[in-house]
């Protein structure tokens, strides 16, 4: 005959499940951290990277040493512009419905705002053998939307000079007309940082 269990008495294994909780939970832990680590670490690269390991995507651009062509051509509300002759200078190959553009914006925005004496230039470069195609209106609507300042521009031919076959991207001159960097594609602030430091000289 089988013999039963005494009456408030405990089974045999009960409290092993309560003696592993702690490693389980231990485990919870380290792994809910190596999935915030990865994750991070693919926002870092997506963005790409610490500044300090930056490489620009420079190929086919006009390169850096280089002189920037010159051009006189109109902004979306009708003035003439040119590459201003004496002043550093940003040019902003972009197109409005371009998430990376749409990315940097803000960062443009500051830069159009601190520092006086740098041009900043926006310059829709969409036309019809884009996927898809930005008009002076919605150039005007993007740069008032990110508070950006300067000279707003709808010129694809100026995108073909400037050899631009991606957006953003973006140049920075220095007031002697002297191209000091040049990107294709999303960059980290601190790099369009420094090569305006170096620009302004």
């Amino acid at each position: 005959m089988a013999r039963n269990t005494p009456s408030g008495g405990k089974k045999r294994g009960a409290g092993a499940p309560q003696a592993n909780r702690p490693l389980v939970l231990a485990l919870a832990g380290f792994t809910a951290l190596a999935i915030v680590v990865i994750a991070l670490l693919a926002v870092l690269s997506a963005r790409g990277g610490d500044a300090g390991n930056f490489t620009p995507n420079d190929q086919g651009l006009l390169p850096v040493g280089s002189q920037a062509p010159d051009f006189t051509t109109k902004t979306v509300t009708g003035e003439r512009v040119s590459l201003p002759e004496g002043q550093a200078a940003m040019l902003v190959f972009f197109a409005t419905w371009c998430p990376h553009c749409q990315n940097e914006a803000p960062t443009i925005a500051d830069f159009s705002r601190e520092y006086e004496d740098l041009r900043v230039m926006m310059i829709s470069v969409a036309d019809e053998n884009w996927p898809e195609t930005d008009t002076p209106q919605e150039v005007r609507r993007f740069v008032s939307e990110y508070g950006i300042q300067g000279p707003a521009i709808y010129d694809p031919e100026l995108g073909r000079t400037y050899r631009v076959t991606g957006t953003p991207t973006v140049y920075v001159v220095d007031a002697n007309g002297t191209i000091v960097g040049a990107h294709s594609g999303e960059a980290p602030r601190e790099v369009y940082e420094g090569w305006i430091q170096e620009a302004l000289g």
